[in-house]
């Protein structure tokens, strides 16, 4: 954002310069000069190419639905679906808040998503919304925010171009795996940590306004071809792509990074630092508890 904003103004102090040679020399009735400057590309562009590759392996259907939702039309899979509002709260406690952990297993560990990790500076808080579902195919209508707890989704301040890891946890999907992509896009990546194709089971992480790297969205697209394995009735398996843990999905892009996470399919509170996290290299706060 702040390369967005230094990038903006160069342009309008050129153009200011510009504007006022070109009425002096209107004055003068003299001609008016031509510059001819090059093109320059906004530094927070998504990269269309990348060096990265990309494996899938086999997932299993868990829902019912019949005919089976397509990913991009399941709001337990595609949090842009559901969308999520600011909670502009002046009294919300704006930083990691303590709900304790009743999870013997590591869960997913927030800060592992960048290298090397660390907590970055929160820019806004906002509540997931509730959603009524229709029958399949068809995705249903979005619903009221959710208000337990009080934040369900948190944006983070980074600059444009960060890459982004599968974060670690103290789960294992089995062949080296950490996660399933249960769903992206060209700015959502949906990653879950088990190898069932649901959000009602288990953890399930969505990561929105980012830049999905090009790579796995290809492969991802291949995957989920409405003609596909994935959308047949009775299924033996299909594959998805999978990641080890540590491996890059994508990068932040010009829009502020935001996180969501649900647990067989309740979206929990991002903020809170014994569970998500329990990594927190550099953290200066306390992490009081959650008022």
């Amino acid at each position: 954002m702040r390369k967005l904003i230094a990038l903006a103004l160069s342009f309008v102090f050129m153009f200011l310069v510009f504007v006022m040679a070109h009425d002096s020399i209107q004055a003068q009735g003299g001609l008016i000069p031509r510059a001819y400057l090059p093109l320059v590309l906004s530094p927070d562009a998504c990269a269309t190419s990348s060096d990265q590759t990309y494996t899938s392996g086999v997932v299993f259907q868990f829902d019912t639905d019949n005919p089976v939702r397509p990913a991009y039309n399941h709001a337990d899979k595609n949090i842009a679906l559901r969308s999520y509002s600011l909670n502009s709260d002046s009294a919300l406690q704006r930083e990691l808040v303590d709900y304790g952990s009743d999870d013997p297993t590591q869960p997913p560990q927030f800060a592992t998503l960048f290298s090397p990790a660390q907590v970055p500076a929160f820019s806004e808080f906002h509540q997931v919304h509730q959603w009524n579902w229709a029958s399949s195919p068809q995705p249903g209508q979005r619903a009221e925010a959710i208000n337990t707890p009080k934040v369900t989704a948190i944006s983070f301040d980074l600059d444009a171009g960060t890459p982004l890891h599968a974060p670690s946890s103290g789960y294992d999907i089995g062949g080296g795996m950490e996660v399933v992509v249960l769903f992206a896009d060209e700015d959502t990546v949906t990653l879950h940590y088990t190898r069932e194709d649901t959000g009602a089971l288990g953890y399930t992480l969505h990561i929105d306004q980012i830049c999905t790297n090009p790579n796995l969205l290809s492969l991802y697209n291949n995957l989920d071809r409405p003609d596909g394995p994935r959308y047949q009735i009775p299924s033996g398996g299909y594959d998805l792509p999978t990641l080890p843990a540590g491996q890059v999905f994508g990068t932040t892009s010009k829009s502020d990074m935001v996180l969501a996470i649900a647990d067989t399919g309740a979206y929990q509170d991002p903020r809170s630092c014994n569970e998500w996290w329990q990594i927190r290299p550099g953290y200066a706060g306390s992490c009081p508890p959650q008022q």
